[in-house]
C-alpha cells in the first residue's frame, strides 16, 4: 500500500497556504487530517486551522486535543464560540499566514456558504500564496453532475474571493463503498475538471480496497493517483475510531 512518502515529490510543491473545502459529506475534513499526515511525512511544521462556520460537530475541533498530542499547531475559534454555529474564526490565521515557516491547512466549512470564513484573510491568504481544493464526492446531490460541480465552485469563488485551483475525488457511499464506486466517481470528477479546466490531484480510496483498486484503475485506464485514505473522525454512534471527542469528564 502507498505511503505518505509516495506522494512527497507532489507535496513538496505546493504553496503555503492549503484550503480545504467541498460539500457537506465529501469528506474534506478527512482530506486536511490525511493531508497533514502527508506533510508531516516529508518534515514540515503543520499547522492546522479550523475555519468550519457551518458545522461545528463534525470538524476539526473534534479531535483538537489528539492532533495536538501528536504534535500539529492548531488554531480554532475563542473557546466561548467552540461549539457554536457563530461565524466566528480565530485571528490568529493572519500571524500563521505572515510566517514563512511551515505549512498551513485551513478546514473550510462544508458547502459554498461555508466559504465566507476564508473571505477576511483573502489578502494575507494571496500573500502567502495558496492552494484552493474542492473536495468532491459525486455520490452526493450536490455534485454528482459536472453542472452541480460547476454550480458550486463557483459560489464559492464568488463568496470568498479565491479561486479553486484543484479538485480532489472522495466518491464513497461509506461502508458500501466498492472499488469501482470509487473510480465511477472519479470519472464523473475527471470530467468535471476538463471542463474547468483543473486537475484532478487524487482519488480516495478505503485503505482495505487500495489492492483492487489499483487493479480498477488499470482496467479502466485511470492515471490520477490512489490515496489510501484514512479515517479519523468518529461518527455519533460509530465507536473505534482512532481519534475520538474529547473526554467530557463524566
Amino acid at each position: 500500500m502507498a505511503s505518505f512518502q509516495t506522494f512527497a515529490s507532489t507535496l513538496e510543491k505546493w504553496p503555503k497556504a492549503v484550503a480545504v473545502t467541498g460539500a457537506l459529506g465529501s469528506g474534506k475534513t478527512e482530506w486536511v487530517l490525511n493531508l497533514a499526515l502527508g506533510f508531516e511525512a516529508i518534515g514540515d511544521q503543520v499547522t492546522i486551522a479550523d475555519l468550519d462556520i457551518i458545522n461545528p460537530y463534525f470538524c476539526i475541533r473534534q479531535v483538537t486535543d489528539a492532533l495536538g498530542a501528536r504534535g500539529f499547531n492548531i488554531i480554532m475559534p475563542p473557546e466561548n464560540a467552540r461549539w457554536s454555529d457563530m461565524t466566528v474564526v480565530s485571528p490568529k490565521i493572519s500571524s500563521a499566514l505572515a510566517t514563512d515557516e511551515g505549512r498551513l491547512l485551513l478546514d473550510i466549512g462544508g458547502d459554498a456558504e461555508g466559504a465566507l470564513a476564508l473571505k477576511q484573510f483573502e489578502p494575507d491568504i494571496r500573500r502567502a500564496g495558496y492552494l484552493l481544493i474542492l473536495v468532491i464526492n459525486a455520490f452526493r446531490p450536490q455534485t454528482s453532475s459536472v453542472r452541480g460541480v460547476r454550480t458550486m465552485l463557483e459560489r464559492m469563488e464568488s463568496i470568498c474571493g479565491l479561486s479553486v485551483g484543484a479538485l480532489i475525488s472522495n466518491s464513497h457511499l461509506m461502508d458500501e463503498t466498492t472499488a469501482e464506486h470509487c473510480a465511477d466517481g472519479l470519472e464523473t470528477v475527471l470530467e468535471a475538471g476538463s471542463e474547468l479546466g483543473l486537475p484532478v490531484l487524487y482519488a480516495g480510496v478505503p485503505p482495505k480496497l487500495f489492492p483492487e483498486a489499483a487493479s480498477v484503475w488499470k482496467s479502466r485506464n485511470l492515471s490520477v493517483p490512489c490515496w489510501p485514505l484514512s479515517r479519523y473522525m468518529m461518527l455519533p454512534w460509530e465507536e473505534g475510531a482512532m481519534w475520538s471527542r474529547p473526554s467530557t469528564g463524566e
